[in-house]
């Protein structure tokens, strides 16, 4: 029986369909992290190493970057081989800039030292991810003009503050995570750690790790204090856990007028930022985000930076003494300044 043109056509068609639908599924799967094969050694969790590149187009230099992945890898002893996740607003969309990168990245791992397997392990698990970032309705791009409090760097670094404070629990490379690993491109594991941050927090079953706490000043924090105050006052819940944290308010908060104003706000530098992503993505946390990042000249006018925000979710919502840990065991930099270490107790096995 001859096959009618009709029947050829509709074949065709669906054939191009079915096409399409694998490569979608392709690209969608490239786009996630790569986890290691299950084998009788399974993590019993997910994690990624997470650096933001850029968050506005065209090139930038990586010549940080090129050194801290490399101390990174070759200082913790990693138990699994977790996915580094470079997020970046287009400077490796092109498949030759990712190339060029790669090879510059092997040639500083040599130099630093990491051993052939040690690389191909390394190059193997760079995951270059397309970000994009653009200005909330309402914060016009020569916003900067208008006279912000803090208009350096403008768009980009109040992009960067806004991502980390909140956009990146619902990141889709992120959200499924059980923890991901905050680092900046010059943050720099100085010198051998004796454990896997990772291994660290599942086992003390804690939920966020920083390094150091130093406050952000009161005027790039304006009105950081009463949105926090007021958001308490509403939810009992969070009232009681600030003071079970021991959060200590400025004087005159019943008072309102000024309160707070010109006032430092303690931190958590989230240069090195180890989440538990589950503990971020609870219905009362999502709430707190989604009234947070409902007026953006809190990021755009004020600059309210990521650190400060980082400690009033942690303080607000999780109960500091039990998930929370200060990392000081790793040997850790940030730019041109070493933190102070601890003494590091390597894991039980």
């Amino acid at each position: 029986m001859s096959v009618s043109k009709r029947f050829l056509a509709i074949l065709v068609a669906a054939t191009a369909i079915l096409l399409y639908l694998v490569h979608s599924h392709e690209t969608i799967l490239a786009s996630r992290p790569q986890f290691p094969a299950k084998s009788a050694d399974s993590p019993p969790y997910t994690a990624a190493i997470v650096y933001l590149v850029s968050v506005m187009p065209g090139p930038r230099s990586p010549e940080r970057l090129l050194q801290s992945i490399p101390l990174m890898e070759k200082n913790i002893p990693w138990r699994y081989q977790w996915p580094i996740i470079l997020l970046h607003a287009g400077a490796y969309s092109v498949l030759e800039s990712q190339e060029d990168f790669l090879d510059q990245l092997q040639e500083s791992a040599s130099n630093h030292g990491l051993e052939p397997e040690q690389i191909q392990s390394l190059m193997s698990r760079i995951q270059f991810v397309a970000t994009y970032h653009e200005l909330p309705e309402g914060i016009p791009m020569d916003g900067v003009a208008d006279g912000p409090i803090w208009g350096g760097e403008w768009p980009a670094y109040h992009h960067m503050c806004a991502f980390f404070s909140y956009k990146i629990f619902n990141h889709p490379s992120i959200r499924d995570l059980t923890y991901f690993f905050r680092l900046d491109d010059d943050s720099y594991v100085r010198e051998p750690a004796c454990f896997d941050p990772f291994e660290y927090m599942h086992i003390n079953n804690k939920s966020y790790a920083f390094r150091d706490d130093p406050p952000d000043m009161g005027w790039v924090t304006e009105g950081m204090w009463p949105f926090v105050s007021n958001y308490a006052e509403r939810h009992p819940f969070v009232e009681s856990m600030l003071e079970h944290n021991g959060l200590q308010w400025p004087p005159n908060r019943k008072w309102r007028l000024r309160f707070g104003q010109g006032v430092n706000f303690p931190s958590y530098e989230t240069n090195f930022d180890l989440v538990k992503v589950e503990r971020f993505r609870t219905p009362e946390m999502t709430e707190f985000l989604y009234e947070l990042a409902s007026v953006p000249k809190r990021f755009y006018w004020y600059r309210w930076g990521d650190a400060p925000v980082r400690f009033a979710q942690v303080n607000m919502f999780l109960n500091v003494e039990k998930e929370v840990h200060r990392m000081c065991e790793i040997p850790y930099a940030h730019k041109d300044r070493p933190f102070d270490d601890c003494e590091c107790v390597p894991l039980l096995a």
